[in-house]
Order: structure tokens, then C-alpha cells, then sequence
């Protein structure tokens, strides 16, 4: 747990600004904690030394980006989206360190963040904690490409509830110079506007439920009638389809997804009465769990594809605060995601590689980092 501790001191702090924030009257109060909250997590992430595992691959490709690099790029060459290149070698152009690099980046990203939060919730910290917790701290430390065409995306939102077709698709495309996984966004402009009904919603949750819990491989199934799974493909697909026996159905992850689902088809209604655009917000949740559920067969994949659509957390998680009607079931909420927002933080900081350091204060030099990578991983 040792190594959790920085984390939790984040967390713990950005709480108690939301906390502030929250309880707050004054909009001056309101402003100072959302500037203090962007400034620490600008500060604890932007100055972040080598942490978890992604950095192995960024730091030598910032090394060696170049106008080639980005001229040679193709889909099958296994090099970075070329957005992304093109950042990096702006970055590069104007001071050639990896730590700025790696501060514009956090920069740029809490600046998207931020614009896509401040339209949506008035209280900011409690938005980046959340943020913190589902997904954005690994997106942020590991994900650095998956983490800008996410927020990109999560900035095209707007331009579904005015529909207004040309900025989305236009937003879509610069999100996959950056990844290419935000294709997945372009039907989306005709998915997350449809008003389903709560029962419906029900029924694909608990339908991709039964999937998960019986274990149905309907991905196996669909490539198998698609005709793509062959002698040639099958020792590679059981190879990603074993990652998910070796980990327990009934995890922490499971049970939070399955709290989420219950209790926004509790508020699905009263949901859509705070705003309108949460019909694409509940709408986005159920894709998470379409992927995390259904697509379980293929941890990384699963994964990888849920996360595109977490931002709904986010949000969803926020407004349940407004849902309840007695103060005491109020309070007993937040306490509920207090308590299970330290605990995940711990739970995805509590390893060797996650040991924190700052470049300001003496970050340990690529060389260490690597050695004790190279120690700890297979």
C-alpha cells in the first residue's frame, strides 16, 4: 500500500475541494477550489516522472519523431496516429525534453477536460475526482493518445445535442489522428441521441449481464459465422481469450458496474429531468457496459473499447447526488463514493510501478525506471 500514498494524498485532497466546492454559496468560493483542483492535478500528473508501463514505448518515439516519422505513417505500419506525431514534434520543436512533452500533454488534456466539464457540472473538483477514479489517471499516465481522442470526443458531445452533424464528425476525425479507436465515435452521432425507453435499458443491462455471468463467447460466435476465425487465427484468439479465465467474475469492478446499473434505472427518469443530454449520457453508459460485459472474452478489448465511453460516469455519477430526495440518503451516497473512490485508487496505484515521483523534486532517470521495469514485468 506503500506506494498508493501519494495517490491517496491526491484524492483526499481534491475531495475536500469538492466538498468545499459543494457546500459553497459563494460563486468566488466555487471558482478559487475549481482553479486550485486544476492547478493539482496539473501539477501531481503534468510533472509526473516515468510511471506504469506506456512510457517504455512513448520516450524513444519522442526521441525519434521526425516530418519522416509522420510522412511514413500508414494504418498497418505500426507506428503513432499521426495527430499525435505531429503534437509530439510541436512539443519537440519548441523545447526537446520529454517532460514537457509529457506536460503540454497533461496541459492540453485538462484544458479539454475542463471545457467539457464546466458545461455539465458546477462542481469541478468533485468532476476531476471522479474523472481520477474511473479511468483517467491510467488514461492519463499510460493512454496518452487514447486519453486526447476521448476528450476530444467528449467536446463533440455538445454537437449531438444541437444537432449539428459537420463540428461532430469533424471533432471524430481529428480524435482518430490521435487513436484510431475513436472510428468507433462516428455512428455514435445516431446511437447516443436515441430516447430508449427505462425498460429497454433494463433489458440490455440484464441481458449483457447474463452473457458475462454464464460466460456466452458471442464475439467468438460473431467472427465464427463472419468466417474469420480459421487454423490460422485460432491459436491467436484463444490466446487473448484465456487472459479472462484466469480472473474472477465476481470483482470489485463487476459490483461497481452493477451498482451503476441499478441504481440509474432507480433515477433513470429523474435522470433525464435534470437536463436532456443525459439521455446520451445513459445511453453512453450503456455501451460500457455492452463492451465490459458482453466483450469480456477479451479482456484487453473489452477494456479498451469500455473506456471509451467512461466519461458517462463521470457525469451520471454527479448528477445521482441531485436524484435523492432525503438528505440522509443523500449523504449516505456521497459517503458511499467517498469511500469507494479511495479504495479504487488504491487499487490501481498499489504497485511498484506506480511509485511516484516529480521531475521537480528529482524524478528517477529513464535508466532506473527501466531496470526496475524490466525487474517487475514479464
Amino acid at each position: 500500500m506503500i506506494y498508493s500514498i501519494p495517490y491517496i494524498i491526491f484524492i483526499v485532497v481534491l475531495g475536500i475541494l469538492a466538498l468545499i466546492n459543494g457546500t459553497a454559496e459563494d460563486t468566488s468560493v466555487k471558482r478559487k477550489t475549481s482553479v486550485a483542483a486544476f492547478l493539482i492535478v496539473l501539477f501531481f500528473l503534468g510533472f509526473r516522472g516515468f510511471l506504469s508501463t506506456d512510457w517504455v514505448s512513448y520516450y524513444p518515439f519522442f526521441d525519434k519523431c521526425d516530418l519522416n516519422y509522420i510522412k511514413d505513417y500508414t494504418v498497418t505500419s505500426g507506428k503513432y496516429e499521426p495527430g499525435f506525431s505531429l503534437f509530439a514534434l510541436l512539443c519537440k520543436s519548441l523545447f526537446n525534453d520529454y517532460h514537457f512533452f509529457v506536460f503540454v500533454h497533461t496541459l492540453v488534456n485538462l484544458l479539454l477536460l475542463l471545457n467539457f466539464l464546466r458545461k455539465r457540472t458546477l462542481n469541478i473538483p468533485l468532476g476531476l475526482v471522479l474523472f481520477m477514479v474511473f479511468e483517467g489517471l491510467i488514461l492519463s499516465i499510460n493512454l496518452m493518445r487514447n486519453s486526447t481522442a476521448i476528450l476530444i470526443f467528449c467536446n463533440a458531445l455538445t454537437y449531438i445535442e444541437q444537432r449539428r452533424p459537420l463540428p461532430y464528425f469533424a471533432l471524430c476525425l481529428l480524435a482518430m489522428t490521435f487513436h484510431l479507436t475513436a472510428v468507433i465515435y462516428l455512428p455514435m452521432y445516431f446511437i447516443l441521441r436515441i430516447r430508449i425507453n427505462k425498460y429497454i435499458y433494463l433489458a440490455v443491462f440484464l441481458i449483457f449481464n447474463v452473457i458475462f455471468i454464464l460466460d456466452i463467447p458471442i464475439v467468438m460466435r460473431l467472427l465464427s459465422s463472419l468466417g474469420l476465425v480459421n487454423e490460422m487465427t485460432t491459436g491467436k484468439v484463444e490466446a487473448y481469450t484465456e487472459l479472462f479465465d484466469e480472473s474472477t467474475k465476481l470483482s470489485i469492478g463487476y459490483l461497481e458496474r452493477l451498482f451503476t446499473g441499478i441504481i440509474v434505472f432507480c433515477y433513470f427518469d429523474k435522470l433525464r429531468e435534470l437536463r436532456k443530454e443525459n439521455v446520451i449520457f445513459i445511453n453512453s453508459l450503456l455501451m460500457v457496459f455492452v463492451f465490459a460485459l458482453g466483450f469480456s472474452e477479451f479482456l484487453i478489448m473489452s477494456r479498451r473499447l469500455a473506456n471509451l465511453f467512461i466519461y458517462s460516469y463521470w457525469i451520471l455519477w454527479i448528477d445521482l447526488i441531485r436524484c435523492f430526495f432525503y438528505e440522509g440518503n443523500r449523504k449516505l451516497y456521497i459517503a458511499f463514493v467517498s469511500l469507494y473512490c479511495v479504495l479504487r485508487i488504491i487499487g490501481t496505484s498499489n504497485n511498484i510501478l506506480m511509485d511516484y515521483d516529480n521531475v521537480l523534486f528529482g524524478a528517477k532517470s529513464y535508466q532506473e525506471r527501466l531496470y526496475i521495469f524490466n525487474r517487475n514485468t514479464d
